[in-house]
């Protein structure tokens, strides 16, 4: 009679995050029978009865010892403590050496937020996008700009998710910070090229990240002082199984703007804060909720008569049930809104402008794994965006300005999704998905008709139509199929492939290089098509003396439709026939990304160099209208040549170095190319746009860091870094304008940093 054989399920959990630690190593003494823990944290082992000793081990976890007796089906909780036993000392993406060699996905990013804290950054303030601005792919505008552009894609083409909401704006200070708190943040992982069918409505890339949990355990208090701002994050246990995480951040940074040499920015004047909270709350050991918020508001003044206001909300709301050890179902609800204000206090004209975005979205997961070598995953999510372009109203009693306000935008977007993950061998796996959304903008809404032989324009309307409230006014839809594959050619050695196509039914109007305060979303409608992208890429990955080293190799070409161009002039502010300003483009972006990191050692770091190139072309029958002839140009963020450099040395009594070196090519811009005389006056002639390039950038920051630390486990501690930002202080040109003076034209050059800026930061851990 055969032996009876029970099941053993562990699931293996952080100790301190109390996340799965997926990877994780089972493995039963007496037998040596043995298992890896799936995404979900959970190994399955089948098993005689007895007395068993059970060891389980993980990447980055001190290896743990349990004695089960297994007279029964069994299911229990394995809690591996990190080796260091503070959250911040800990990379806690819980993944392997070889990560980069054995998972399916390319054109990832994932920052370590200990290290991201030692970095050298302008006026201490540890930031996640200017530490992205130093991955292979990823560049800003500028100094000073908020957004980023990944791969040749737009800022408004990147989806942004934190805590699986969206943000429609990055940037505090116009973009000299990123306008998430670092401490509250446990992972950041952005995806360059085809990413997960689980995700949608981007053409470009997928940022994620996740804030950390309450601590369990105990009450817990860290934050940081730097020149321009004060954190503070508390989190603990209210009940056993109720924890909270809160966490705020203010800025003061006038006194320090009055130091820069750019008049534009010293005679600024600037304020912001940020907070987040989390509530997690785990009934059993089947069900997790979690409700997660977050608020940011900034105000800047402009030397002169007009204050800009602009603020976040984010409302998340997640229910994790664990239907089996290996099937998970994750029900989300969430709001996610960006609203700007704009305030002229000049005598006789004060006014307020304003205009937002807000998106409703309910969405539905469910994971599936067998025995860790095939997943699925499948869901469904449902959209409401509510848009107001522009709306101008007057204030006080003598204001002249008229009141004037778009129609409001409506839109519902629907998704549905399959994603499969497959190792057919233990060289060669794959991931394949499809995902079909569809779009309709809703009424209320009048749509204008124009004459069918000229270009749109407010004169050439010739008929218009009025939809009711919650009619379908246009729809657009489609597949949008994924793939990747991995086969590992040699132990430590790996070719992978990836393809994918996306759609965006949302769009950033803006006709300038950077993101701005009056820069505004707009939905696709029946003369703005949703953007759609198609991006292959093929890269080669290898390690080098026991994953010390990582070398990669990667190619990408991407084809964009529909892209947003605007006409010479065009009037965008509180335009009722917009679609007269804007254009129709093609796009395409092609480049190759080289990258050596090192990862073990006293010295550290890694260099990437990026050849890339961002095309557009408008291609339409009026000769008006056509730009460059209707061939194809640089984009305002086509940078052919970008060198990053990162180097951390681990020195003596805690004390450690390091150093950022940036060089890429210099932005296109479009000069004057002579002048003409109009009713007697002179005007300045563009005849060609982006032919020329602003100068080249480089810039080389340093920073000391010290531990006070005198062993890993100490838990109350403190950091500090003392950093230096353009070392050799070059006056970087942010952009060169040109005015009339004496007859003649001449060049001015604006640098918004031009010079060093050194810093001191103090972060600290109770």
């Amino acid at each position: 009679m055969a032996q009876q054989r029970l099941r053993l399920t562990i699931t293996v959990q952080d100790g301190v995050t109390k996340k799965p630690v997926s990877g994780a190593s089972v493995f039963i003494a007496e037998t040596k029978a043995g298992a890896k823990a799936d995404s979900l944290g959970n190994a399955l082992i089948n098993h005689a009865p007895g007395v068993l000793t059970v060891y389980v081990s993980a990447v980055g976890y001190i290896r743990g010892r349990e004695t089960i007796v297994l007279d029964f089906n069994k299911r229990i909780v394995y809690a591996l403590q990190p080796r260091s036993t503070d959250l911040e000392e800990v990379d806690v993406r819980a993944t392997r050496e070889d990560q980069n060699i054995r998972t399916v996905q390319m054109g990832q990013i994932q920052l370590s937020m200990p290290e991201l804290k030692r970095m050298p950054v302008v006026l201490g303030e540890p930031d996640i996008l200017k530490a992205l601005a130093l991955q292979a792919g990823v560049t800003t505008a500028g100094e000073g700009a908020g957004g980023f552009n990944v791969r040749g894609g737009r800022s408004d083409q990147n989806l942004v998710l934190v805590d699986g909401a969206p943000l429609f704006n990055t940037s505090h200070l116009l973009g000299f910070y990123t306008n998430i708190n670092p401490d509250l943040v446990q992972d950041v992982s952005l995806s360059k090229g085809a990413f997960s069918a689980q995700y949608g409505g981007r053409v470009s890339s997928l940022l994620l990240m996740s804030t950390r949990n309450g601590n369990k355990d105990g009450w817990r208090l860290s934050g940081g002082v730097s020149p321009v701002s004060v954190r503070a994050v508390v989190d603990g246990p209210i009940t056993r199984r109720l924890t909270l995480l809160a966490g705020g951040r203010i800025a003061f940074p006038n006194y320090l703007l009055q130091v820069f040499p750019s008049p534009s920015v010293k005679n600024s004047r600037a304020f912001f804060y940020d907070a987040n909270l989390k509530l997690t709350y785990t009934p059993d050991e089947r069900n997790t909720i979690a409700l997660s918020a977050y608020r940011s508001q900034d105000n800047f003044r402009f030397p002169g008569d007009t204050l800009y206001g602009w603020n976040s909300q984010v409302l998340t709301g997640r229910w994790s049930y664990l239907v089996q050890p290996n099937l998970q179902l994750n029900l989300t609800a969430l709001y996610s809104g960006y609203h700007l204000n704009v305030d002229g206090v000049k005598p006789g004209l004060t006014f307020r402008f304003a205009s937002y975005i807000e998106q409703r979205e309910g969405k539905a997961d469910l994971f599936y794994t067998l025995r860790q070598k095939y997943k699925v995953q499948v869901g469904a999510n449902g959209i409401l965006y509510q848009i107001q372009t522009g709306d101008v109203q007057p204030t006080g009693e003598n204001s002249s300005i008229n009141p004037q306000r778009t129609a409001p935008e409506h839109g519902r977007e629907l998704g549905a999704y399959v994603n499969t993950e497959w190792e057919l061998t233990p060289k060669i796996s794959f991931q394949a998905g499809l995902r079909c959304s569809a779009f309709a903008l809703l009424g209320a809404r009048t749509v204008y008709d124009y004459a069918p032989n000229g270009p749109r324009s407010p004169e050439t309307v010739t008929d218009s139509a009025r939809y009711g409230s919650g009619q379908a006014v246009q729809t657009y839809g489609g597949l949008e199929p994924r793939l990747a594959l991995r086969v590992q050619v040699a132990t430590h050695t790996a070719v992978k492939a990836s393809a994918g196509r996306t759609r965006q039914y949302v769009n950033l109007i803006s006709n300038t290089t950077a993101i701005t305060p009056l820069d505004f979303w707009k939905l696709s409608d029946r003369y703005v098509p949703p953007q759609i992208a198609d991006q292959v890429s093929l890269g080669v990955f290898q390690n080098l003396r026991d994953n010390a080293f990582e070398v990669s190799v990667e190619g990408y070409y991407k084809r964009l439709q529909n892209q947003i161009e605007y006409r010479y002039g065009a009037n965008l502010i509180l335009n009722p026939t917009l679609e007269t300003a804007l254009l129709q483009a093609a796009g395409r972006a092609y480049g190759v990304e080289f990258g050596v990191s090192s990862n073990k050692g006293r010295l550290t770091g890694q260099l990437n160099y990026t050849y890339a190139r961002s095309l557009v072309s408008v291609q339409t029958p009026y000769d008006e209208l056509r730009i460059n002839n209707g061939a194809y140009y640089p984009s305002y963020i086509d940078r052919p040549h970008t060198l990053n450099v990162q180097a951390r040395w681990a020195m003596s009594h805690n004390w450690s170095f390091s150093a950022n070196f940036v060089y890429y090519t210099g932005v296109p811009a479009t000069y004057p190319d002579g002048q003409y005389t109009y009713n007697g006056e002179p005007v300045q002639d563009y005849s060609r746009r982006n032919a020329d390039r602003i100068p080249d950038y480089h810039r080389l920051d340093v920073a000391f860091s010290k531990d006070t630390r005198f062993n890993k486990a100490q838990r109350r501690y403190g950091i500090w870094t003392l950093g230096v930002y353009n070392v050799y202080a070059h006056k970087n040109p942010y952009s060169i304008y040109f005015t009339r003076f004496n007859q003649r034209t001449e060049a001015y050059r604006l640098s918004v940093f031009g010079t060093l800026i050194p810093s001191i930061a103090y972060n600290f851990y109770f």
